[in-house]
């Protein structure tokens, strides 16, 4: 896994150039942030001098940019799971393939899919053609029932995202909020999506009853009008036989709950990868669920404020950052919690 995260870093040092932002080289910090105020809506008209960002400890000038002033695109990697159990879910992903161009990356951004189960599968690069973009979808297909891969799709797209320096770096999860059976480690991931200033959202589901229910549900015969038999009292009904198992289709999974328990003890894989990269998480269940998550994730990057600064003589390895309001009210703030100077440790 270091090996991996040694060519990670070599690939972004070699794709960086000065000026650009979380290089080897770089000069200039970017610092996507979300501001919102106590009732949870987005705080509009904020000035650089609205802003106090410490860099380590250390105040830094900042420069602020918003969508009506300018901000650099959005490169985007959507990563769907596509585990067996998942087959649900996956048709309710091909219906919101065509809200990501018009709501999320915009007509400058560009959008690229990967699937993860058994293995990772890219489906598209990274384009700007909405069409291209949502015939890609057709190939999401099921893979084996209980193998998902997310962090290793995760580093996956991290790594193809950071051979787009000039853009604002997004990965949005489609999938359970947490890992099965991932080579890579969540420590991993998340140092190398802080090293590529790439911040994680997710729109997380729950998969728990397929592992207890039946993926397909019998139909219920049609109610129908009959006449109840005669009562015979030489051959009266028996009560005492043995109920007809159920058909195998209707049987509950039990070891396979059990293994749903068990999983479930570990981290929530989701929420520490948007936590530690400035992202959020979107739970949904239903259709509506999942598209009102696409129009969240397209109104919250198209309303950030875009931090930038540059340190001077930065030492290097990461470094924590601190962004508050100077100005007095409940306000809310999410950015990436630091910055990584140089290679990874």
């Amino acid at each position: 896994m270091r090996c991996a995260l040694f060519l990670l870093a070599a690939a972004m040092a070699a794709q960086a150039q000065p000026g650009e932002t979380f290089g080897v080289q770089s000069r200039i910090v970017l610092a996507p942030v979300t501001v919102t105020d106590a009732k949870g809506n987005t705080v509009d008209g904020l000035e650089a001098a609205d802003f106090r960002v410490l860099d380590n400890g250390r105040p830094r000038r900042v420069d602020v940019d918003t969508l009506a002033t300018g901000v650099a695109p959005i490169a985007l990697v959507m990563a769907v799971q596509s585990a067996g159990i998942s087959a649900p879910v996956l048709e309710k992903t091909r219906k919101i393939a065509a809200m990501i161009h018009p709501l999320v990356t915009g007509e400058r951004g560009c959008a690229a899919l990967v699937s993860f189960s058994e293995r990772v599968d890219w489906l598209a690069e990274c384009t700007s053609d909405a069409g291209q973009f949502t015939l890609a979808f057709d190939n999401l297909r099921p893979g084996e029932a209980k193998a998902a891969r997310m962090l290793d799709a995760a580093l996956a797209a991290i790594g193809h995202l950071s051979k787009r320096p000039r853009s604002r770096r997004v990965l949005l999860l489609i999938s359970e909020s947490r890992d099965r059976s991932s080579e890579a480690t969540l420590e991993a991931v998340v140092l190398a999506a802080q090293h590529a200033a790439v911040t994680v959202y997710s729109a997380t589901y729950s998969a728990f009853k397929t592992a207890w229910t039946t993926k397909a549900q019998a139909k219920e015969p049609k109610a129908s009008r009959s006449i109840p038999p005669r009562y015979d009292p030489r051959n009266p009904p028996r009560r005492d036989r043995e109920p007809m198992p159920p058909p195998p289709e209707q049987r509950v999974d039990i070891l396979g709950g059990f293994g749903e328990l068990a999983r479930l003890g570990k981290p929530n894989t989701a929420q520490v990868l948007a936590t530690q990269t400035g992202g959020d998480t979107f739970p949904f269940t239903r259709q509506r669920g999942l598209e009102s998550a696409i129009e969240k994730l397209g109104a919250e990057l198209h309303s950030q404020y875009i931090l930038s600064f540059a340190p001077e003589d930065p030492e290097p390895g990461y470094h924590r950052l601190e962004i508050k309001l100077v100005r007095p009210g409940a306000f809310s703030l999410r950015s990436r919690p630091g910055y990584w100077v140089g290679n990874l440790p």
